[in-house]
């Protein structure tokens, strides 16, 4: 968004400065004109008058006293004159005139007319003095009718900084409601369903028009989401009672059939199991996805939480060649939902666990690794870190693996009820959301899979 709003400055500040450049030129060029019309008659007065004042002094005080006089015009009025006699010569004793000056005296001589140039901007003059005849004075003014040349740069620069900082203001000014557009698209990409831009759906332009329309698509975004997690709220439960009658009908097979330990009694029992398994992730999801916060929170102790989860694992995984390494922070104190956080650490631990292959020969390996940190001074300080030691996540798949179903190893044949039903870092990562948390993962650099849950120090 700041791009956007910084492309609204540049426009903006550009087409000021882009306008009072142009406005300068053509006051440059047609005043100009103007002053070179009128430069001549003013100029031509200017001169007379001075001149007969220099003249008068040398004639009563002598040259000495002109040539300081000059000087005062010099230093006050940036005047340069120079007072010449009738061979040319110039009898106040100034620094010697330039060559310019010197040609258009000759030709103010020999036409007993005033001469007015423009050299480089500044008028030059030669005017023949009717009360003093002979003499002839000439010089130049640095620019006795426009302000001086720093002047218009001055202008200039106050204009731009003017046009930026009027540029600035509307840019940030029209950027606000898109600011505001884009928290909203925000929000409800992170799960907020109630996500709406309100305020900016009231404008009567084309952004409150872009607002409206993304209001009516969150309610139709809303509206099929909780239809479909109602619609499997409603399936899973339905299911519950059809499911326990085949239980107990393949139970009753069993003690009538002359092989009760067929395998395909053992198959049957083992994708009941998995279905009874699945229904109840899926409505513990949808009852976590109905929540707008934990239901009952109280002051835990994170870090005997973790034990007690990570002794339960250990006592699971050590039949299968596996062990868990932990590295706890001391007195980690929240306010939580206890049962909902450790259904989530649980789910993080178990699913490393099945990923991470057993010890072979004695060697080192099969270990899932459970840390606790605090970092302080930080939003989110508690950070839980569970890393195990399996095959990884293909990296474009490390921001998908949260979603219900997404599974990576899809082509893996699900043959035990243990295996996972793809909604349990699911589940995972709406209970962090509950309590305000966050969780991610990443593949560590010595192979294996890295997740980490980031949880605020209440």
């Amino acid at each position: 968004m700041r791009g956007y709003t910084l492309k609204l400055f540049w426009w903006f500040w550009l087409t000021a400065a882009a306008t009072g450049l142009a406005h300068h030129m053509t006051s440059v060029i047609t005043e100009g004109k103007l002053f070179r019309e009128q430069m001549t008659a003013n100029v031509q007065e200017i001169a007379l008058v001075y001149g007969e004042r220099v003249a008068s002094k040398e004639a009563k005080e002598g040259s000495e006293e002109a040539g300081r006089y000059l000087e005062r015009l010099r230093r006050t009025h940036r005047f340069f004159g120079f007072l010449f006699d009738k061979d040319g010569t110039e009898v106040t004793g100034q620094p010697k005139a330039p060559e310019s000056i010197g040609k258009i005296v000759d030709e103010a001589r020999n036409t007993g007319l005033p001469v007015v140039r423009m050299e480089r901007g500044r008028p030059l003059f030669a005017v023949p003095l009717e009360e003093f005849p002979g003499l002839v004075f000439a010089g130049r003014i640095l620019n006795p009718f426009f302000e001086s040349r720093s002047l218009p740069v001055l202008r200039l620069t106050a204009a731009a900084l003017v046009a930026g900082l009027l540029s600035w203001f509307l840019a940030v000014r029209l950027a606000k409601p898109v600011r505001t557009l884009r928290g909203a698209v925000q929000r409800l990409a992170a799960g907020e369903l109630g996500a709406r831009a309100e305020h900016t759906a009231k404008r009567n332009d084309e952004i409150g028009e872009l607002a409206k329309d993304f209001n009516r698509m969150a309610d139709r975004i809303e509206e099929l989401l909780r239809g479909q997690r109602q619609l499997l709220a409603d399936v899973s439960h339905e299911l519950r009672s059809p499911l326990t009658r085949l239980g107990v009908g393949l139970e009753l097979l069993r003690r009538r059939s002359a092989s009760p330990d067929d395998e395909a009694f053992k198959r049957i029992e083992t994708e009941l199991g998995r279905i009874d398994n699945l229904i109840g992730s899926l409505l513990k999801l949808g009852r976590l996805e109905a929540l707008e916060q934990p239901e009952r929170r109280a002051r835990i102790d994170l870090t005997a939480l973790l034990r007690q989860i990570c002794s339960d694992a250990a006592f699971e995984a050590a039949p299968l060649g596996k062990r868990i390494e932990t590295d706890f922070a001391e007195g980690a104190l929240l306010h939580a939902d206890q049962a909902l956080l450790r259904s989530a650490v649980e789910n993080i631990v178990r699913n490393a666990l099945r990923y991470t292959p057993p010890r072979a020969d004695g060697r080192d390996g099969g270990t899932v690794r459970v840390s606790l940190v605090r970092i302080p001074e930080t939003a989110r300080p508690l950070r839980i870190l569970v890393e195990d030691e399996g095959p990884g996540v293909p990296p474009d798949e490390l921001e998908t693996i949260f979603i219900p179903f997404r599974r990576v190893e899809r082509a893996r044949e699900r043959t035990s009820a243990s295996e996972g039903t793809g909604l349990g870092l699911a589940i995972a990562h709406r209970a962090a959301a509950l309590h305000g948390g966050v969780i991610g993962a990443r593949n560590r650099p010595e192979g294996g899979l890295a997740v980490e849950i980031e949880l605020p120090e209440t």
